[in-house]
């Protein structure tokens, strides 16, 4: 959130408690301005994190781009992009045709297969610009995404991709737990179209909001998650299982966006409001 959309956004709860003849406490006015404060902070901290996976992707396609797609300098090159970020788990580079060239750390069945018919993959080679990818699942367990940057020829061909694969849910952990910690307040981020891509709950993690069984008895929480896809920042309320708890509970949201080359995230602040 740029600082003008956080005064905004503090001057509307102002408002708000205003307008509402002062309803609401003084402890839940302060609610409000903490929990915007955290998402500010969290904000500009996941997306520094996302710039420096994306410059160290960058970074290693200028040099590619001198060394080829193989060999002993190109390996150290990956393992030293491997360092951008604790996230980050593997560095890979495809060639034009699909097929992986490199990859470290060395995964035997990575090396060398074709990765051509991965939308991020086609995306990268068809729009010959850097992009990020939406979370998949992956096949040892858990998720990731990847940041992939072209590598261009001196002629300024496209000859193939830089692709940095990393855990979203470890990246906003490292800034979520520390930043919530000894406070009432937990935090999510989702893809706009309801995908979790971290929550405090780790069984959460990969779970469509807007398909999963588990939310079909909580309308508020499906409108919750259609508010987080069409507005990229706001506030909600809504009723939902408390954190580590079969108790429904009432919940309050405010969010924000983080995200890298059109590829957005929602990140969210929650507290609970009540049974």
């Amino acid at each position: 959130m740029k600082p003008t959309s956080l005064i905004a956004l503090l001057v509307l709860v102002a408002c708000c408690i205003l307008g509402a003849g002062c309803v609401q406490s003084p402890a839940s006015d302060n609610a409000h301005v903490e929990m915007l404060l955290l998402l500010n902070t969290m904000q500009g901290e996941i997306n520094g994190a996302l710039t420096a996976i994306d410059r160290s992707a960058e970074m290693t396609a200028a040099n590619l781009s001198l060394t080829g797609l193989a060999g002993p300098d190109v390996d150290a090159l990956l393992s030293e992009a491997l360092e951008a970020d604790p996230s980050v788990i593997t560095a890979t580079v495809i060639a034009r045709n699909g097929t992986v060239t490199a990859v470290q750390p060395y995964i035997d069945e990575l090396a060398g297969a074709d990765l051509s018919g991965q939308a991020v993959v086609q995306e990268v080679f068809t729009r010959e610009a850097p992009v990020m990818s939406d979370l998949f699942a992956l096949r040892q367990g858990g998720h990731a995404a990847t940041i992939e940057h072209p590598v261009f020829s001196s002629d300024g061909e496209v000859i193939g991709a830089v692709s940095l694969a990393f855990q979203p849910d470890v990246l906003v952990r490292r800034y979520a737990e520390p930043a919530v910690a000894g406070t009432p307040y937990t935090v999510m981020a989702l893809q706009p179209g309801g995908l979790v891509l971290y929550d405090a709950d780790p069984g959460e993690i990969g779970k469509e909001t807007l398909n999963d069984t588990l939310y079909a008895d909580f309308p508020e929480v499906l409108d919750a998650a259609r508010q987080y896809a069409e507005n990229r920042s706001g506030h909600t309320t809504y009723s939902f299982y408390a954190a580590g708890s079969g108790t429904v509970v009432r919940k309050e949201a405010y969010w924000t966006t983080v995200g890298l080359h059109r590829t957005e995230w929602r990140l969210s602040v929650i507290r609970e409001i009540g049974a």
